[in-house]
């Protein structure tokens, strides 16, 4: 949902970013969108001007890697790699 910032305000996640007056933003958990234009600190936007900043995951995390290969060991400092042991 889009919103645009009525009232400053801060993250409530990292309380460090400031949202300010005029940004448009792009909530992706409805609840809080919800809850920020009941609280006067936005207001839903249907403009067409692109979000500033997106709150919420807006992609899934990307998968674990495959850690069940072995990995090739790094030989230590002043070590030479297995290839070139005999």
């Amino acid at each position: 949902m889009k919103l645009i910032v009525k009232n400053t305000f801060r993250d409530k996640t990292d309380h460090v970013t400031v949202y300010e007056p005029g940004t448009i933003l792009e909530v992706q958990d409805k609840e809080r969108a919800v809850d920020l234009v009941k609280r006067g600190l936005c207001a839903e936007y249907k403009g067409k001007k692109a979000a500033t900043v997106t709150l919420g995951d807006e992609t899934p995390e990307a998968p674990a890697e495959d850690v069940s290969e072995t990995p090739e060991e790094t030989p230590s400092e002043g070590e030479k790699p297995n290839s070139e042991k005999q």
